[in-house]
């Protein structure tokens, strides 16, 4: 692997491949699910090609199989680097983005953690929803009720921040 190929953006930041911005993601024409099985990348059960999210060659906020990674991996630019790339950000706000950002995951990930979750092999998002389902099903108690409300309003501002600043329109 060159990591030097990487955008230093990237490598700061990783919502992309974390399980953060996304649960799974689907294999392209011409990718060899085969191939990519003996990298390491864990499949979901589905009729479709997709491999989840956190990715399991992700690790130190880098690809461990950068050169061989997947089409959809290479193609994908989050609105942050768009952003830098087009001058409409300096890189060293697009820092203080990425930063933020992290800071807001952690808060999250330790709610949830309080909450009883620390399966850190699954999507954030998959680890709320699972949290959500929890709850409803009315078992908790009062603490457990409040740490909830707190991760409902962390989980939302993070979604808020991902949707202006890393989420590209479909």
């Amino acid at each position: 692997m060159n990591i030097d190929d990487a955008n230093p953006l990237c490598r700061e930041c990783g919502l992309c491949c974390n399980g953060v911005i996304f649960a799974d993601v689907q294999l392209q024409p011409g990718d060899d699910a085969a191939r990519l099985r003996r990298l390491g990348l864990a499949f979901t059960k589905s009729k479709t090609q997709k491999f989840k999210q956190p990715c399991t060659a992700f690790g130190g906020c880098q690809c461990n199989i950068y050169s061989e990674r997947p089409a959809y991996c290479r193609q994908f630019e989050c609105l942050l680097l768009k952003s830098v790339k087009a001058s409409e950000i300096k890189i060293d706000q697009a820092r203080r983005v990425i930063r933020s950002a992290l800071k807001q995951v952690e808060t999250v990930k330790s709610l949830l953690r309080q909450l009883g979750d620390s399966d850190a092999t699954l999507a954030l998002g998959k680890r709320f929803q699972r949290i959500g389902r929890k709850m409803e099903s009315g078992a908790c108690d009062k603490n457990s009720a409040h740490l909830f409300g707190e991760l409902t309003l962390a989980v939302h501002d993070l979604n808020i921040l991902l949707s202006e600043k890393f989420v590209p329109e479909p």
